[in-house]
């Protein structure tokens, strides 16, 4: 479903696309179901499963890459001025993502264990490295400090 809202404001912004809503919502929609479509038509109900339990684990590992920036860019004061987080809104978003992350890894930890083959494991332990690494990157100060000048620059308006 996040694919086709996408789909839909990339068709109507980005692409400079004006069809009607209903147009619109029918041929994202399509094309986002029509896949799943086809399994459901052509496979037997346990490749569904084994889909369902990949697309969960595939989502679980994209959340921190929501999570971790919504934090980091709602808690500057230089983008988001007096609606800026408190110190203990940021302590609490901090522990409740690292504690819905910790949950998500857990599940991913057992989705590959449950796929009994070494380079699988193999793999998984590389791409965990790696992105560990870049989810160390959201966390820390140099992407905020990084939209902070960005945001600085494209402030034309303000006095300096």
């Amino acid at each position: 479903m996040t694919g086709t809202y996408s789909g839909q404001f990339v068709m109507e912004g980005f692409l400079n696309l004006r069809w009607s809503r209903f147009a619109r919502v029918l041929l994202t929609r399509s094309i986002a179901i029509t896949p799943t479509l086809f399994v459901a038509i052509f496979q037997d109900v346990e490749h569904l499963t084994g889909m369902n339990d990949f697309l969960n684990v595939l989502m679980s590992l994209q959340l921190p890459f929501a999570l971790i920036p919504i934090l980091t860019f709602t808690s500057l004061p230089s983008v988001m001025n007096d609606f800026a987080n408190g110190l203990f809104w940021r302590i609490s978003g901090g522990l409740l993502i690292l504690l819905i992350c910790s949950i998500n890894m857990y599940f991913v930890v057992t989705y590959v264990i449950s796929l009994n083959h070494m380079a699988l494991y193999i793999g998984a332990g590389i791409l965990s490295v790696i992105y560990l690494s870049f989810v160390a990157y959201l966390v820390s100060p140099a992407p905020a400090e990084a939209a902070r000048r960005q945001d600085k620059s494209m402030d034309l308006f303000s006095p300096h």
